[in-house]
């Protein structure tokens, strides 16, 4: 599991990103398990819809519940709508659940 974990964060900020580096360890270190949202964040990956909006859903409930882990989960849905250059029904829904949640920090393509 913690390859897995750790190949997700590759692909999303690279291997030789020394913030990612970073990242990755203060996720690990958190009371040395790994938090259940570096877990639901591989399904952002899914194919399937609604593997994926169930993903987002719960990663709001996630930052609005535990403000600890809410800049984490932030970063890692704005890169997600970051790295999708054209607007798409994912990206849609990633903005109206974050506003739905009244995050601040949505990012507008």
């Amino acid at each position: 599991m913690l390859k897995k974990i750790s190949s997700f964060w590759e692909m999303i900020f690279g291997s030789s990103d020394n913030d990612a580096v970073d990242l990755k360890t203060r996720a690990f270190k958190k009371n040395g398990i790994t938090p259940a949202y570096l877990l639901i964040a591989e399904d952002l990956k899914n194919k399937k819809d609604q593997v994926f909006e169930a993903a987002v859903y719960e990663l709001c409930v996630i930052a609005k519940l535990k403000p600890e882990y809410q800049n984490e989960i932030m970063d890692i849905l704005n890169f997600y709508l970051e790295k999708t250059h054209s607007p798409t029904n994912r990206t849609e829904y990633i903005k109206n659940t974050l506003e739905a949640f009244s995050f601040d920090q949505v990012i507008h393509n």
